[in-house]
């Protein structure tokens, strides 16, 4: 019971573990986000690290949402999303999180946060539902969503369901060869082709060691063109010509209606997004609409939450995308220093 002699307000929570953060957001059943707390992390970073970051962004997400509502409130269910192949003995092709393919994170957060109903799916295929509940994909036949982030992965909705795949492997597409390269190693010597190429964490990696700078993957795309920059301007232009090879493969083979890109990449959007469109046009038989979804850095978090308001057997609200005034990322940021499928 709480303070005011009723239940404990039931909330569903979405947690979302990323390569390089943690997002929690935790909302009524109604779909009004109260909070979204968030903490950061270096890339590779142990489990063990990551999981308390979890639990600090746990605890401020359900203290400032009791807060908002003058009551004591609990977590009715939590939707955990991860990267990997998820499924009932644990997770795998997690090269960006050490450690989580020997555990079953669902089972370790439920315990840790005393929640015994927790769902769990992989981030980017969470994620394609939620734009096909919320977002950009609402009411296509076929939804293709591709995430840049940290490491690069897409998911497609079709007829209102996820695309899994035989071993629930479906568009893991850091494993794409790319267009440009002869490539003799993939998965089964350690290596994701495309990830290691182009991805947020390739391309900031490649560009320390081009300029001997710390650069976000988005600064370093914003570069395209710049005479000055060369080097930079070079892993811009390879971005550009490799993203938007594979993305028009994907057209081809799964002829979306519609296309969201989303993942900390997408903030360079207007740089690519152009060469991007003119490429589908010219290429894909039927050309899909593309677009960067207005929630590109939550729609894992908020398929973490559609997971947790499943899992509850409620009618799906409306959810708004998040603003950013509900962050309240310096509130748990840095919560560690060391270096780091349920149905959908």
């Amino acid at each position: 019971m709480s303070a005011h002699g009723r239940s404990a307000v039931p909330l569903a929570v979405g947690i979302d573990i990323g390569g390089t953060k943690v997002k929690v957001c935790a909302a009524t059943l109604d779909g009004a986000i109260l909070h979204i707390a968030e903490a950061s992390g270096p890339a590779g970073r142990a489990a063990s690290d990551v999981m308390k970051d979890v639990k600090a962004c746990f605890g401020v997400a359900l203290e400032v949402s009791a807060q908002l509502l003058g009551d004591d409130v609990c977590a009715g269910a939590v939707g955990l999303v991860t990267p990997g192949v998820v499924g009932e003995n644990g997770v795998g092709l997690v090269p960006n999180n050490p450690g989580l393919d020997a555990a079953v994170p669902s089972k370790t957060i439920g315990s840790e946060l005393g929640v015994e109903n927790v769902a769990w799916a992989n981030d980017v295929k969470a994620a394609a539902m939620a734009d096909y509940q919320w977002g950009e994909m609402r009411g296509a036949r076929c939804g293709l969503y591709i995430n840049v982030g940290t490491g690069i992965s897409a998911g497609a909705v079709i007829d209102g369901k996820p695309l899994l795949g035989a071993n629930g492997a479906a568009l893991e597409i850091g494993y794409l060869i790319p267009a440009t390269a002869t490539h003799h190693r993939g998965h089964r010597s350690g290596i994701a082709p495309l990830e290691d190429a182009v991805s947020g964490r390739a391309l900031s990696a490649r560009a320390l060691e081009a300029t001997g700078q710390h650069l976000p993957a988005s600064t370093v795309i914003a570069s395209a063109g710049d005479h000055a920059q060369a080097a930079l301007a070079g892993l811009a232009e390879e971005f550009i010509d490799q993203i938007t090879h594979a993305v028009c493969n994907l057209a081809i083979t799964l002829d979306p209606d519609v296309i969201s890109i989303g993942g900390g990449v997408s903030a360079a959007g207007d740089v690519f997004m152009p060469r991007l469109r003119d490429a589908l046009n010219e290429f894909v038989p039927y050309p899909p609409a593309v677009t960067v979804s207005p929630a590109a850095n939550d729609l894992s978090m908020l398929g973490g939450l559609l997971l947790a308001y499943n899992s509850l057997r409620i009618p799906v609200p409306t959810v708004q995308v998040p603003s950013p005034a509900l962050r309240e990322a310096d509130v748990v940021a840095s919560v560690t220093s060391q270096p780091v499928e349920a149905g959908v």
